[in-house]
């Protein structure tokens, strides 16, 4: 029987969770915006992914 999660009930842990969320849904879009700057701007699209990488990396380290 699965449990339902357990509710967040501590402010640091929730700021934590929104801070972890708003990292997911930059990532993808350095990512896009990097494929568009590819042909134009190929050292501005290396920065765009260098900070995807290490945008994910943290993520990594830091999973809940």
């Amino acid at each position: 029987m699965d449990t339902p999660p357990a509710p967040i009930t501590d402010t640091r842990d929730q700021h934590i969770a929104d801070l972890r969320a708003a990292i997911q849904r930059a990532i993808p879009l350095l990512g896009f915006a990097a494929g568009r700057e590819a042909d134009s701007d190929p050292r501005q699209a290396g920065l765009l992914l260098a900070a995807a990488d290490g945008m994910t990396q943290l993520l990594n380290r830091t999973a809940p």
